[in-house]
């Protein structure tokens, strides 16, 4: 186990010293972000006779979070989610592929799973397709598959936002996200999100969130208020407050809550990048005794190819 912490500190280290290996590295970046273009490219003209000349906004992000918490073991985690563009097919037809963590919207960091080999992670793929948009209504629609190994749910999945006000300085969105999976378990996803412009550089957001899973006998409610201040166009940082409950029959119980700071930069580049998250956290499960946690994101994006020197 400590072996494994100082291999990872290791890595952090040569990742912040920019010029060692430098052009190994961004060949590397590069290598796979041809690859994810290539591939969507494939995708495409697979199933199109078009000469289209539609660029594709394929996008892939692979996040590797670490925390420690003072009443528990060193967590970690990595993340992975691929979206591939396929806009000679239509414009608005995308592939995604993530694992559970990333398709889950409640998903804050606090649990991380502590398990690195991505084999045995469940994922989900799935087709998202923008059906209708009829004024402030946006609707996106198609088939998916939950999987781990072998064992596949087939699932269909309904989007839909309403933006109820939507200006630079001021928005109001209502989402829904319906699921329902070929042996009969459903689930849905009702979101609030409040967005307002404060300054030039800070906003404010509020969202709050209500799961529902036909196979859970509690429900879960999460509200989240957060200031956030951009320092620049890769710099930011905020402070938030979150609220986790618990909703049984109709009565609602405090899961945690969560006083956050967070401060986010680029560590290498303008593809990879790094987020501190301290935070005090009352879980009901020490009797809301506070507890400080601290959680390190180190994220590679593969979207944008530069040019390399030979």
């Amino acid at each position: 186990m400590i072996l494994r912490y100082f291999y990872i500190l290791i890595f952090l280290l040569v990742s912040v010293y920019g010029e060692f290996q430098s052009k190994e590295i961004d060949r590397y970046h590069q290598q796979i972000s041809h690859w994810l273009i290539d591939s969507s490219n494939t995708v495409d003209d697979y199933f199109t006779d078009s000469n289209s000349t539609e660029t594709s906004n394929t996008f892939a992000e692979l996040k590797t979070s670490f925390a420690v918490e003072n009443t528990q073991d060193v967590d970690y985690a990595i993340r992975l989610k691929l979206r591939l563009d396929l806009p000679k097919i239509e414009k608005e037809f995308r592939l995604i592929f993530e694992d559970a963590d990333s398709d889950d919207q409640l998903y804050d960091g606090t649990v991380l799973n502590n398990d690195y080999h991505l084999e045995e992670r469940e994922y989900y793929l799935r087709v998202d397709y923008l059906k209708l948009i009829k004024k402030k209504l946006h609707l996106r629609g198609g088939p998916g598959i939950r999987f781990r190994k072998s064992t596949l749910h087939p699932y269909i999945n309904i989007k839909s936002k309403y933006y109820q006000y939507d200006t630079k300085e001021s928005k109001v969105i209502l989402s829904d996200r319906f699921r329902v999976y070929i042996d009969g378990d459903y689930e849905n996803i009702l979101a609030a999100y409040r967005f307002l412009e404060l300054d030039e550089s800070v906003y404010f957001t509020f969202t709050n969130t209500l799961r529902y899973r036909s196979w859970n006998e509690g429900q879960k409610i999460a509200t989240h208020f957060t200031f956030t201040k951009s320092i620049s166009e890769e710099k930011e940082s905020s402070v938030g407050l979150s609220f986790i409950n618990d909703l049984n029959n109709l009565s609602i119980h405090s899961r945690y809550y969560q006083l956050h700071l967070s401060y986010r930069d680029k560590l290498y580049k303008d593809w990879m990048y790094y987020e501190i998250r301290p935070s005090i956290l009352r879980r009901r499960e020490n009797d809301f005794h506070p507890t400080f946690r601290l959680m390190l994101n180190v994220g590679m994006k593969f979207h944008v190819i530069d040019e390399i020197e030979d």
